[in-house]
C-alpha cells in the first residue's frame, strides 16, 4: 500500500517493485494506488528502460508545435528582410505572396515576431519629448484677483438635450460667482455669462482656465 508523504517518484519506484515480485496482478496493484491500468504499465515499462530516472514527472509540452512556421518560409522572409531591410513585414509577406500565391504565409504578427526573433528588426526606442515647464502660478492675494473658468463636464436633461454647466469662481474667496447651463460651447453663450458677472462683481486680474486650447466655438 502507497504511504502519505513519500515522493511520486520513490512512489512509483514502489510500484513498479511491487510488480516485478509478481505477487500481486497489475490490475489489484493499480487498485491499491488509485491509478489506471494504462498508467502501471506505462510506469512499468519506463522503470524498465530507464530506471528510477524515467519514473520522475515529464512535460506535456509537445516538442514541435502544429501551428509552428515552417523554417523554409522563416529563410524566404529573412533572406527578404535582408534584402529590404526598410520594408515591414506586412509589405515583405504581399510581396511574398504574389511571387508564390500556393505557399501558405504566415500573418503579418506573426511574421514581425519572426524578424524580431531572429534581430531583423530594431526595435526604436521612444524619445521623450522635452516640454519646457509650466511657470508657477501667480499668488492669489485678495478677492477678484483671479477668477477661475470651468466647463464641468456635459449631460443630458430629461428631454434629450445637452446640457453643458459653465461655472465662473473666484480663486480667493473660491466663491462661485456664476453656473450656467448652457446648451452648447458657443462663444456668444460664454461671454454673455462672463459680461452678466463683470456687471455684477466688477473686472477681474486674471481668468485662468483649464481650456485653453478648446475654445468655445464662433456662434
Amino acid at each position: 500500500m502507497p504511504w502519505h508523504g513519500v515522493s511520486p517518484v520513490d512512489l512509483r519506484v514502489e510500484f513498479c517493485h511491487a510488480y516485478a515480485s509478481q505477487q500481486w496482478s497489475m490490475t489489484e496493484l493499480c487498485e491499491q494506488y488509485g491509478i489506471s491500468r494504462k498508467t502501471g504499465y506505462k510506469w512499468a515499462a519506463r522503470y524498465d528502460a530507464h530506471g528510477r530516472a524515467g519514473l520522475a514527472d515529464r512535460s506535456r509540452r509537445p516538442h514541435t508545435s502544429a501551428r509552428a512556421t515552417d523554417e523554409a518560409i522563416v529563410a524566404r522572409l529573412c533572406e527578404a528582410r535582408r534584402r529590404h531591410p526598410t520594408w515591414s513585414a506586412r509589405k515583405l509577406l504581399c510581396v511574398l505572396r504574389n511571387q508564390d500565391p500556393t505557399q501558405r504565409w504566415p500573418a503579418r504578427s506573426t511574421g514581425c515576431a519572426l524578424l524580431k526573433a531572429r534581430g531583423l528588426v530594431r526595435v526604436r526606442r521612444r524619445r521623450e519629448r522635452s516640454r519646457a515647464p509650466a511657470p508657477p502660478l501667480a499668488t492669489v492675494v485678495g478677492p477678484n484677483d483671479v477668477w477661475t473658468t470651468d466647463f464641468k463636464g456635459e449631460f443630458r436633461t430629461g428631454d434629450g438635450i445637452y446640457c453643458y454647466p459653465l461655472t465662473l469662481r473666484d480663486a480667493f474667496s473660491r466663491y462661485v460667482l456664476r453656473c450656467d447651463a448652457l446648451d452648447a460651447k458657443h462663444t456668444a453663450g460664454v461671454r454673455g455669462c462672463f459680461e452678466r458677472a463683470f456687471a455684477a462683481y466688477g473686472l477681474p486680474a486674471r481668468i485662468r482656465s483649464d481650456n485653453g486650447g478648446r475654445l468655445p466655438r464662433q456662434g
